[in-house]
């Protein structure tokens, strides 16, 4: 290389050097450049008009934590920080504390998170027996779970040990059509709600804390808030996830991972329960273990957060969950002395700025001239008062009246013109799309009455588009989302999604059940707009059929370069092994003694289809019997019912019929029978309904009757071989066989035996009963029954009706006389009972009973008068305990009875007092 060559080389080196050096300052004296205030880097995921500036702010984590009841403290510190303009931009929750931030994050409002509180069902979340909704199962199963104190489940034989008390189901569906419901549903990750939400939980096996920031949203706090054995835990990813407590009941450290700048602690964690009698429930000693081991990972997470909102929870336990308007209230006032502490720290540091005294300025506003009148003297002012160009570019953008904001800075020529979009005045509202004739427009146009022909703020914007979804949640249209929203010469145009499934997926932890009992227990459609009722009563159908131990549903969205994001809903369906033994006892005043064995496959062949056995062992009666039950045949509402049955009991009954002279009852003992019947009946039908059904059926069976005493003038004794052909109409929708507080029963039947076999004659029999449960408020229920019953004069001892005690499977309830006291043909009686649960316990929980009971019973018709109609009365008390109803009752029966010598004058006649006392569910 030439010296000549080698010297231009260096000379071009030493230019490009100084042209680099030389930069900032040719810039900096550029003739005009463009100046934008400072605004915040992260995206709002709400829904807007348009595109917005949003000013430049420290970004702000919430650390929620466990505490159990004492959480919902929390929803008024979020309260607090709403009403003082403090955004939340990430959420960490443990336990509770996820379950409050997760449908925080999803668009719920304080407010809505406390009615939400307060309506959800916590005595039945928190039970530690795995109930079903009595009213969405099925006839044949409400019977056979209704006689069982204990049930046993096998996996090919091998008994099945159970790991948890409750499968916690309610609070499954409960958070999955909370999240179906809410505002906002997450793209697979939780990133993509409006506040970026991730939940704390710990796997089982390992004790690895784990983090859930994907997938179903309601899994996630469901997740994070189950309690070991009390709770079934989780199955997500190869994990056992159970509360995120036992790691990290304060999260603090999880919004490192988001980068906040602000880091708030809430610690609702409560205290300690001073004194052993305290810990009289599992529960509570749940929750006592837990304090204990929280308590020690708490100094480090405490350390790691720049502020602290600690609500006085020092009259509160963690396990009642009773008094939310006080814990709300507490959490309110804590966030409120603290919101100022809050509001400097996330302030942005201000940078030192162009001062605007030496410049000519001029405005920029864009648009007609009426929207120029409106923003003129909003902008003058901030204009006057600004000191520094970028200072009065943040002002005008913390006004939300703009989409856009920026200044051209001319140095040289000493001038600077701001340059501000307002939102555009909006004269017409223009929605299209969503459910046809859901809803009249007028209802949706006023959800934009306060941005309509009116100045208005970004934020006004996103509360009026929210609130037309919001609007369509409340109609329960879950799926409407806003697909666009555009401006056109003043008007908003407005698209919403059909609000459809594009389908409807199941996934089985086994592949247990076949898919046809499945899908005819979905109660939803692709074709149509998916209603929040249609999505509650296919759960509780799928969990109702009892081959599921939980059934969840979430709504998870699916997209690719090529195609539309899709809607699909996922159910989740862990299945239950299907051998179970069901045990009972029983003792009452009457029977002495009982003993039930049941053992059965409930889920034949996936079909849920039941098949097996039943066996009652008791002094003075046995009971075997084999059946078959199938509660809907394929995807019909037909259903078939076949049995074996064998009976046998002994009774006894007095002579309650009035004496001769019209002077009382007789108290004295009347006659002993025993009543065997054997044979087969099948039935076939149609449901109505879940718990309903109209079938006929036909049964071959031996009776016979025989006294166990040489009295027998009262009733004819049989041994009779018989077909009857019937035909009944049953209805349950009580929440208990027992001790209903709502719903009602009514079985209406007619039978018929034609005269073949050993019948000489036609026997027909007619017979009614409804029972209706008026809850008069949470604590007292008032129960109106009334039953009747007509049949042909000579009836067979064993098919007459039987009257009298406290109600079993052979007596009809009738209070102040005793099993059997009356027996006839017809019969006609009513009745009814008040009770009162206290909020306190006796030894159990405890209900005082009062009752009144008149009818009678008569061999023939002609006899039937109404003027010697029995009356009884009652009071008791009933416990409800681990193995089944305890009924302790003090009655009397009286009668209004004629004189000998009187036709018009009668008397009051009390018979003996009766005491009634049972243990056990009746089989």
């Amino acid at each position: 290389m030439s010296i000549k060559t080698e010297c231009k080389r260096l000379a071009f080196l030493a230019a490009l050097l100084l042209i680099e050096a030389l930069m900032p300052a040719l810039l900096f004296a550029a003739p005009s450049a463009i100046v934008y205030p400072d605004t915040l880097s992260l995206p709002s995921r709400r829904y807007a008009m348009q595109p917005f500036m949003r000013p430049a702010r420290k970004t702000v984590g919430l650390a929620l934590s466990g505490g159990g009841a004492n959480c919902i403290a929390q929803i008024g510190v979020l309260k607090a920080l709403e009403e003082e303009g403090i955004p939340v931009d990430f959420i960490a929750g443990t336990s509770m504390g996820a379950v409050i931030g997760g449908l925080y994050s999803c668009g719920y409002t304080p407010d809505e998170l406390e009615d939400i509180a307060i309506s959800l069902p916590w005595q039945s979340i928190l039970s530690l027996k795995d109930t079903y909704p009595r009213s969405s199962i099925f006839l044949e199963q409400q019977k056979i779970r209704d006689r069982a104190s204990i049930a046993i489940r096998f996996n090919k034989l091998k008994l099945v040990v159970p790991k948890l008390l409750n499968s916690s189901q309610t609070l499954t569906g409960a958070l999955d059509l909370l999240v179906l419901n809410s505002l906002y549903h997450p793209q697979q990750q939780f990133n993509s709600l409006p506040v970026n939400f991730r939940a704390v939980a710990t796997d089982l096996v390992t004790g690895k804390r784990i983090t859930l920031t994907s997938g179903s949203l309601s899994e996630a706090m469901l997740a994070s808030s189950t309690i070991p054995i009390l709770f079934e835990p989780i199955k997500r990813d190869g994990y056992e996830l159970v509360d995120g407590g036992l790691v990290a009941n304060l999260p603090v450290d999880e919004l490192d991972a988001f980068n906040a700048s602000c880091k708030i602690a809430v610690d609702t964690h409560g205290g300690m329960y001073a004194k052993i009698e305290e810990i009289d429930s599992p529960w509570k000693a749940a929750d006592q273990a837990m304090t204990i081991l929280t308590g020690l990972q708490y100094p480090a997470q405490l350390a790691k957060a720049d502020i602290v909102i600690t609500p006085d929870l020092s009259a509160h336990k963690a396990t009642d969950f009773s008094d939310f308007k006080t814990l709300i209230e507490n959490g309110y006032q804590k966030g409120k002395v603290l919101t100022g502490t809050i509001k400097r720290a996330i302030q942005s540091v201000e940078k030192k700025g162009t001062p605007l005294h030496h410049f000519r300025k001029t405005i920029t506003i864009t648009g007609d001239e009426e929207v120029r009148a409106e923003y003129a003297e909003v902008v003058s002012r901030i204009m006057h008062n600004g000191s520094s160009l970028e200072q009065t570019l943040q002002k005008l953008l913390e006004t939300d009246l703009f989409s856009r904001i920026y200044a051209h800075l001319d140095k040289h020529g000493k001038k600077v013109d701001i340059h501000l979009d307002p939102l555009p005045r909006i004269k017409q509202i223009i929605i299209s799309g969503g459910p046809e004739t859901s809803m009249t427009d007028s209802e949706r146009q006023a959800c934009f009455k306060p941005v309509t022909s009116s100045i208005y703020t970004n934020s006004a914007g996103t509360r009026a588009l929210e609130e037309l979804i919001r609007l369509y949640r409340r109609k329960g249209f879950s799926l409407v989302t806003l697909e666009t929203c555009t401006m056109s010469e003043n008007a908003l145009h407005i698209k919403l999604s059909t609000g459809r499934a594009d389908d409807i997926a199941m996934r089985q932890d086994k592949p247990t059940t076949s898919l046809v009992p499945i899908t005819r227990e979905i109660k939803m459609s692709t074709k149509k707009a998916l209603q929040l009722a249609d999505a509650e009563e296919s759960v509780d159908n799928l969990y109702g059929t009892g081959a599921f131990s939980s059934v969840a549903i979430a709504s998870e969205q699916t997209s690719s370069d090529n195609e539309r994001t899709k809607t699909i809903l996922q159910f989740s369906l862990n299945n239950k092994p299907s051998s179970v033994l069901r045990l009972g006892v029983r003792y009452d005043e009457t029977e002495n003694a009982q003993f039930l064995v049941d053992y059965r496959n409930e889920n034949v062949g996936g079909t849920t289809g039941s098949i097996g056995g039943w066996i009652k062992a008791g002094k003075k009666n046995s009971m075997a019997t084999f059946e078959y039950t199938m509660p809907r045949i394929g995807s019909t509402h037909f259903t078939l019912f076949s049995k074996l049955f064998f009976d046998q009991r002994e009774f006894e009954t007095r002579d309650l019929h009035f004496s001769k002279d019209f002077s009382g009852f007789s108290s004295e003992t009347g006659s002993s029978y025993g009543i065997q019947r054997y044979g087969i009946t099948s039935s076939f039908g149609t449901r109505i309904r879940k718990n309903g059904l109209f079938v006929f059926d036909v049964t071959l069976q031996n009776a016979q009757s025989y006294p166990d005493s040489d009295n027998t003038e009262i009733f004819r004794t049989d041994n009779l071989n018989m077909l009857s052909f019937g035909m009944q109409f049953t209805l349950d929708s009580r929440n208990n066989s027992l001790i209903p507080t709502e719903g009602r029963y009514t079985n209406l039947r007619y039978a018929v035996t034609p005269p073949i076999l050993d019948a000489n004659e036609t026997y027909w029999q007619v017979s009614g009963t409804h029972e209706e449960n008026i809850p008069l408020s949470s604590s007292a229920t008032v129960q109106l029954s009334g039953m009747f019953g007509l049949s042909s004069s000579s009836m067979p001892l064993s098919e007459k009706f039987y009257l009298g005690g406290q109600g079993n499977l052979y007596s009809r309830r009738f209070i102040g006389l005793k099993q059997n006291d009356l027996i006839g043909n017809n019969m006609a009686a009513a009745g009814i009972q008040f009770r009162y649960t206290p909020p306190f316990e006796i030894l159990f929980p405890a209900s005082f009973l009062l009752h009144y009971s008149i009818g009678n019973a008569w061999e023939r018709r002609d006899q039937i008068s109404f003027a010697r109609l029995i009356q009884g009365i009652g009071a008791g008390l009933m416990w409800d305990t681990p193995i089944g109803p305890a009924r302790f009752t003090v009655s009397k029966a009286f009668a209004f009875l004629p004189y000998a010598d009187s036709n018009e004058t009668s008397s009051l006649r009390f018979s003996d007092t009766i005491l009634y006392f049972s243990l056990g569910h009746d089989f």
